[in-house]
């Protein structure tokens, strides 16, 4: 695939065994040049535990996903915060992304950096250092294209005074953040988004702008087990946006309208889809764990929505992230334990699922009855059933229940492809 991003200094980087997951047999190279080296995972050619992605399973979501999108005539500005991979960026805005989603202002830097055109800050920029580095950035480009969020009239002011005599030679474009109760941050009533409408509205021009309005039903209490939460939560997000005086959506050439995680964008987009708005509306999904997927909470939630009739996603995507360790003992009956832990994989939404073994000279064998129970730093405690036939030395590949915290561990990635040859690598910046 043609890199949309200028990943020259990336594939440039040098390599050596001081990065976890190269061998200690391996003379520096480039990471452009990894193919070259000729290894395969299941040959042993790299040290465990290692994190790895399949080309495979990524191509498969990005059509999938970018399908959906086209379906339904939807935006997509994936949270980056869930890779902080470049290259995976880039993947992701030559398949159509209309932007990328940071957290951060270290992460917007890290996306300026490496040249995405747009971003939006799903979050409350606070603090001079923050202010002053996005006023930075903003003034450096005239074609970078930045949005942040506002949830209240004392966070407007906090923004407007750390920009008071400073130079912005375009202003901020705002999105009104809506919350829950019980939630994170957001406004909780249509009072307090009238305030901070009317703040907009007085506020200087040439500082803010208003852009839309945003919201995140993913950490609202119960939507796991009732979705209609997510629809709620939705529909007040409408109604803040009717509530916007012309004199702010007059000059607007669309009005944003985004959410949509990674479990409930589906109930999000159907809801946005009812706005009934009379300006041009941008509906964008900040969907992020759609691209590796996983193997634990992400894959359960989007296959429960497949299954209900009331919900429109009933696609499958695959899971892209496996980490493979070895068999490191066997000390009592019905117990094992792996070489990797809290240093290597997620551990915040579920423990990793074991679901192959491979024993180095004799190829895959049955994986048996194996659940991972625990974790300290760096070994994986394994409940195993009756007859399960393991050996110190076997190779177990497990699936990973968070991608978001699964790229944060590790500085680089080896990518795959079906028989396990390493064909390219990413790097992360956490």
């Amino acid at each position: 695939m043609t890199d949309t991003l200028d990943l020259t200094s990336v594939r440039d980087t040098v390599l050596d065994h001081r990065t976890k997951g190269i061998p200690e047999s391996a003379s520096p190279f480039r990471l452009g040049d990894i193919a070259r080296q000729g290894w395969n995972v299941l040959r042993e050619d790299m040290p465990l535990p290692l994190m790895l992605l399949k080309r495979s399973a990524l191509d498969h979501n990005a059509k999938v996903f970018g399908g959906y999108l086209k379906d339904n005539d939807l935006s997509l500005a994936p949270h980056g915060k869930t890779t902080m991979a470049p290259q995976i960026f880039s993947e992701q805005l030559a398949n159509g992304a209309w932007g990328i989603t940071a957290a951060t202002v270290g992460q917007v830097q890290v996306m300026r950096h490496y040249g995405v055109p747009r971003v939006i800050m799903a979050n409350q920029l606070v603090g001079r250092a923050n202010i002053a580095a996005i006023a930075a950035l903003i003034n450096t480009d005239p074609g970078f294209d930045f949005y942040t969020y506002v949830d209240s009239v004392g966070h407007l002011a906090h923004m407007d005074q750390h920009l008071s005599g400073a130079r912005l030679d375009r202003p901020l474009k705002l999105l009104i953040e809506v919350g829950a109760a019980g939630g994170r941050t957001g406004v909780r009533t249509m009072a307090e988004a009238e305030q901070v409408v009317q703040a907009l509205a007085a506020a200087d021009p040439a500082r803010f702008r208003f852009a839309g309005v945003s919201a995140f039903e993913g950490a609202i209490p119960r939507v796991g087990e009732d979705p209609s939460i997510a629809r709620d939560l939705a529909r007040r997000v409408i109604d803040v946006a009717r509530s916007v005086p012309a004199g702010l959506t007059g000059d607007l050439d669309e009005l944003i309208l985004t959410g949509g995680g990674s479990s409930f964008f589906d109930v999000i987009a159907d809801a946005y889809k009812q706005h009934g708005l009379d300006v041009p509306v941008r509906i964008v999904l900040r969907s992020g764990c759609y691209v590796t997927n996983d193997s634990g909470g992400t894959r359960a939630a989007q296959m429960k929505a497949a299954a209900d009739p009331g919900r429109s996603w009933k696609s499958e995507l695959k899971p892209a992230l496996e980490v493979w360790s070895y068999v490191q003992a066997l000390p009592e009956p019905g117990l094992g334990f792996l070489t990797m832990g809290k240093r290597d994989v997620p551990y915040d939404a579920g423990l990793p699922v074991p679901f192959a073994r491979y024993r180095p000279g004799e190829g895959f064998l049955e994986l048996g009855e194996a659940e991972i129970f625990s974790t300290n730093d760096q070994h994986a405690y394994v409940r195993l059933g009756a007859g399960t036939d393991w050996k110190v030395g076997d190779m177990i590949a497990s699936g990973i229940s968070h991608p978001c915290t699964a790229f944060d561990k590790w500085r680089f990635m080896p990518v795959v492809d079906d028989d396990y040859n390493v064909i390219d690598g990413v790097l992360t910046w956490f």
